[in-house]
């Protein structure tokens, strides 16, 4: 019993853990030198390769989804985004290997198109972050990150890779993958690949809604049709790494293929897929760093093309049937970024770097009437400073960014123009807005800091969001754009307390955020009729974006201790608040207040099973009320099946994880059974709650083989 930590001791020694990974290296945070994140002011989380490995899943809300302040907006299995205190999508900045993406998501169904698994780790930061960044970091910052490059002395020969397996009970899915390094001298290669496939997906265990009657049971439960997927990806990289000179050249292939069940509308509500899409995603990316005495120079290009086709109503297997009519959707997205940075050798007290920014988009509509044909442009200079004073980290920046977007009148787009959603005197919108940042960490002692950060944040509006005018077959709903929004604004500042000694970590953090001009989907209460685009008696709900003022304030909490010297204890909360200001209504889509309760066991070796692994996982959400009736899915409250509240529950997992002693390299092997009670349950951030539930109870099986 000597190793036995009291609770007492526990509760005053491991205040609050953000992650187990606060020693990791942490680059997205901070370009000037290399830091831990116990150490920088703003709030970072690093997700490593074994622990995207063991989540087992394509979504990125879902690997994320263990850190506090992040939760995961899902459909179904395949589609998960990371919701950062209260918030997603165009306010969530995902980048790759630094490097901006774009992959429309103006949906709030559509995913990212990066593959997890293929990452050699994922940084996340939260809170504003738009200094270096930009537009779109409001809420956060997700950096999806490659392997890096190998190098060998003398002209030596490296490789190793690993070969990724996955299996699901509950929807039969399947996965795939495999993972390179090499290096000839200081030329490093880099290959990876991954295939993976479901089915249809099973609910927990619940009665189904019976026409006649009213209830809150679901429309659909058991096996919900049109949820299968099918994604695919691939990446090559070419490096060089010299002594003051590195260069890379890296390429991405990316497609995913899904169904979304939706259905009818009444009387008879039957099952349909509201939406079958084909998401396909190339990314080039070059990047090279130059050092010339004790300064700097790095600069990165990268191309992105991005297509969308989708079929209302449609499943993406019979998706080629609908082209040519109005249920037939194909948008194709490209864009080029450059960044040039160049880092200063030390000023005073101060290091720091000065970058300029430009990307150029063109977005083109080449069938469907959901959103026109448009150019955006946009150019930033920053500057960002550091100095580390014993005890103290400072940081601090200022940014400003130029936005130009110009919507077509003619062509396809014509159509938006004849409707009125924007016309000549409109379309042409030009933004700029200056953000900056101050913060600080003081180390109170080895164990202890206070952390803090003020910062001006800011989010341009999007073409979708100024210009949209159409069906949005995901959300079976007729969304329509507002040329007169004006960029949002934010003020924020988060106070962190935090304790790092030995293997006790721990994270308490206090934030708030005032959002002037907050852009959001509104309910009219009008129909549309989804063939002429015209109001109607019946048809789609009819949204358009509009704006007010919000105020978005959290704690989040989480801890990691030993119990004993074979059992870790884990924990985090978090409590979420969000309010329109102006209208003194609550904000859509806000996450409820969750708490998380783990225990590891360490458990030995026995024979070829080494480091042996029990984890208990319970997860604890309250429950949760729509903001009113212009929040997107609302309209459940309406119907005699389902609920757009839900009520709170709780889930169970447990898992067990070893290494098999086969040869010299030892084979990661994971069983993890999710919702182990099969319990019947619906998540506020699933868009499936108003009328389907959660998955039920899944079986995962998991292989790493390294060679």
């Amino acid at each position: 019993m000597r190793n036995f930590i009291p609770l007492s001791i526990l509760v005053s020694q491991t205040l609050l853990y953000a992650d187990a990974s606060l020693g990791e290296i942490a680059i997205t945070a901070s370009p000037i030198g290399s830091h831990e994140a116990f150490d920088i002011p703003c709030q970072v989380d690093t997700v490593k390769t074994k622990d995207i490995e063991s989540k087992a899943t394509s979504s990125l809300g879902e690997v994320l989804s263990s850190i506090a302040g992040v939760n995961n907006l899902s459909t179904g299995s395949q589609a998960g985004k990371p919701v950062i205190r209260g918030f997603s999508g165009e306010r969530v900045k995902i980048l790759s290997n630094s490097n901006p993406t774009d992959f429309q998501t103006y949906g709030i169904r559509h995913i990212a198109n990066v593959d997890p698994l293929l990452a050699s780790r994922i940084e996340v930061v939260r809170g504003a972050s738009g200094v270096l960044y930009g537009s779109d970091a409001m809420g956060g910052v997700v950096n999806v990150i490659d392997q890096p490059f190998l190098y060998a002395e003398d002209n030596a020969t490296k490789f190793h890779g690993r070969v990724l397996s996955e299996y699901h009970t509950n929807n039969g899915e399947k996965a795939l993958a495999a993972k390179t390094q090499g290096a000839i001298g200081k030329v490093g290669i880099n290959l990876g690949a991954s295939l993976r496939e479901a089915e249809n997906f099973q609910t927990g265990k619940s009665e189904k809604w019976t026409k006649g009657t009213t209830s809150n049971l679901p429309l659909f439960a058991g096996e919900l049709p049109y949820t299968d997927f099918k994604n695919k990806s691939a990446k090559a990289g070419l490096g060089y790494t010299g002594d003051d000179f590195k260069i890379g050249l890296r390429h991405t292939f990316w497609e995913s293929k899904q169904n979304f069940l939706g259905h009818t509308p009444a009387p008879d509500f039957n099952a349909v897929a509201s939406a079958g899409q084909t998401l396909t995603n190339n990314e080039t990316q070059l990047k090279a760093s130059k050092t010339v005495g004790d300064w700097d120079l790095e600069g990165r290009v990268s191309h992105t093309h991005n297509q969308r086709e989708a079929a209302t109503n449609i499943p993406y297997q019979d998706m080629a049937s609908a082209k040519g009519t109005s249920a037939y959707l194909d948008i194709d997205t490209s864009r080029d970024d450059i960044h040039i940075a160049l880092k200063h050798p030390q000023v005073g007290i101060w290091l720091g770097e000065v970058g300029l920014q430009a990307y150029y988009k063109d977005q083109e509509l080449k069938e469907g009437r959901l959103l026109p044909s448009a150019i955006e442009k946009g150019q930033a200079i920053y500057l960002f400073e550091e100095a580390n004073l014993d005890r103290w980290i400072l940081q601090g920046g200022i940014r400003y960014d130029i936005t130009d977007i110009n919507a077509a009148l003619d062509g396809t787009s014509a159509y938006f123009v004849d409707k009125g959603f924007y016309d000549a005197s409109n379309h042409k919108q030009n933004f700029d807005s200056i953000g900056g940042s101050l913060g600080a960490t003081y180390k109170i002692n080895e164990s202890w800091a206070l952390a803090g950060n003020f910062t001006k944040g800011f989010r341009s509006p999007t073409i979708f969001e100024l210009f949209a005018g159409g069906v949005h077959g995901g959300i079976q709903a007729f969304q329509i754009g507002n040329p007169e929004l004006q960029p949002e604004q934010s003020l924020g500042i988060d106070i962190s307390l935090r304790y790092n000694k030995d293997v006790i970590y721990g994270n308490l953090t206090l934030y708030s955020n005032t959002i002037n001009d907050y852009i959001y989907l509104a309910n009219t209460g009008f129909k549309r009729n989804p063939t002429t685009g015209e109001r109607a008696q019946n048809g789609l709900n009819e949204m358009r974006y509009t704006q007010t003022d919000a105020r978005v304030d959290g704690v989040e909490l989480s801890t990691e201790a030993p119990l004993s010297q074979s059992l870790t204890f884990r924990a985090k909360a978090e409590y979420i608040r969000g309010r329109d200001t102006k209208n003194h209504t609550a904000l859509a889509y806000i996450p409820p207040s969750n708490v998380s309760f783990g225990i590891t066991g360490q458990i030995g070796s026995w024979g070829m099973l080494e480091n042996q692994e029990l984890l208990i996982d319970a997860k604890f959400v309250k429950s949760k009320r729509v903001a009113g009736a212009f929040e997107p899915f609302a309209q459940y409250n309406n119907t005699p099946f389902g609920s757009a509240d839900t009520a709170g529950y709780g889930l169970m997992d447990v898992g067990y994880k070893t290494q098999l002693a086969i040869d010299a390299k030892p084979v990661d092997f994971s069983v993890k059974i999710s919702n182990i009670f099969d319990r019947a349950y619906r998540d506020y951030l699933d868009t499936y709650k108003g009328y389907a539930l959660g998955m039920g109870r899944n079986i995962s099986f998991a292989m790493a083989i390294p060679f």
